[in-house]
């Protein structure tokens, strides 16, 4: 699924949450006045932050969707990271002011009204309304593995929950407990502060790069593992953006194969799990052609590159070898040191040859091993591939 078809996904199910919420807010907040029910009140305050964290969501919904670009190379999954955030103080900032206006109320409970039945059908009416909601967004989050509607979802059927505490509260208070409707009250201040803590920690750990569960990095070398080629994973580092996950891998391959199918490895083992995984939104591949002991110390050669590497090497056969006579050399840096292949263009090589070649490059104390081929025969085949 393309980004654009993602963002208009996550705006349709948000403007139905919203038009859905600003109706219940005011049904409860002049139902509630009007029957006298505290709860019931608080209740449509509560519903009316719904409809403006889903104003929140649609503005972070158009930047988290939006395609990667120059400043942003990772996308923008971020966004919805910090919109999660923030949705978890404005659930904070809700229970605390209900909290609040109920300790007040519980200051002297001989004042407090009996609310009239008619907010039992608003309360069942918000009940159904929300819990509708909730399912409808959740399947859209789920599809779209989107954290900020998943947070959105939540936050319906905490109004849902909230609307049960009403209902017992408002029923309670209809047989004579009066200071049910506050406990109500209170009830509901305690699910928004839970669900508001969850989604703060659960955004945090993203922020600050925290890796993917265990489990969940098992089934991912499991994936890996499956390709034909691979030996082993050496480094498998892992964070999240936006509900995606991005990964760095090290792979371990035959230290002998070509650089050009080691990056085929390294293209087949990124699909592979992009394709078996759908939240994982970028694979970076880094191919090791053995496992690397960073505690060896390295020969002086070692550090050098290519050309001062071959310099030295070629210094050393000047007396035995022509420039003419060599087709090709090939430098293998590995645990053990420097592993050096020599093409020469002849059809025979004698073993005294091999021997002085393989002996010249002795002092060198990074060289490895050397082994040494003839160039038999080389052909362009032209036939395009279909």
């Amino acid at each position: 699924m393309d980004s654009s078809t993602a963002q208009s996904q996550a705006i349709n199910v948000t403007l139905i949450g919203m038009a859905l919420d600003l109706f219940l807010a005011g049904l409860k907040i002049i139902g509630g006045t009007l029957t006298q029910s505290f709860a019931l009140v608080t209740d449509g305050i509560h519903s009316l932050t719904d409809a403006i964290t889903d104003i929140f969501v649609l503005l972070v919904a158009r930047f988290a969707h939006a395609a990667p670009d120059e400043e942003h190379p990772y996308g923008h999954g971020r966004f919805e990271t910090l919109g999660t955030i923030g949705m978890g103080v404005v659930f904070f900032s809700t229970a605390a002011v209900l909290l609040y206006d109920s300790y007040q109320r519980l200051q002297n409970t001989e004042d407090l009204p009996v609310p009239a039945a008619a907010g039992l059908g608003i309360a069942l009416l918000s009940i159904a309304g929300k819990e509708w909601i909730f399912h409808y967004t959740m399947r859209v989050a789920k599809r779209l593995n989107s954290n900020l509607l998943k947070a959105n979802a939540w936050h319906s059927r905490s109004d849902a929950i909230s609307s049960v505490a009403v209902l017992i509260g408002l029923i309670g208070a209809q047989q004579g407990y009066f200071w049910m409707d506050t406990l109500a009250a209170i009830f509901v201040a305690c699910i928004i502060a839970t669900i508001g803590w969850e989604l703060c920690m659960d955004s945090l750990k993203e922020l600050v790069d925290t890796s993917i569960p265990k489990q969940r990095r098992q089934q991912i070398q499991r994936c890996i593992m499956a390709v034909d080629g691979i030996l082993g994973v050496t480094r498998l580092r892992s964070r999240s953006s936006g509900g995606k996950i991005i990964l760095e891998v090290q792979l371990l391959v035959n230290p002998r194969i070509s650089v050009s199918e080691g990056h085929q490895l390294g293209e087949i083992v990124s699909r592979s799990l992009t394709g078996n995984f759908s939240d994982v939104g970028d694979v970076i591949v880094h191919i090791d052609p053995e496992t690397h002991n960073h505690d060896k110390a390295l020969h002086d050669m070692e550090l050098f590159g290519r050309e001062n590497v071959l310099e030295s090497i070629k210094e050393r056969w000047q007396d035995l070898l022509t420039e003419e006579q060599i087709e090709e050399v090939s430098l293998h840096y590995l645990e053990r040191g420097i592993e050096v292949d020599l093409t020469l263009r002849q059809a025979q090589i004698s073993d005294a040859l091999a021997q002085q070649l393989a002996a010249a490059l002795e002092p060198l104390q990074a060289i490895a091993s050397v082994r040494i081929y003839n160039k038999l025969h080389e052909a362009s085949i032209n036939q395009q591939l279909s």
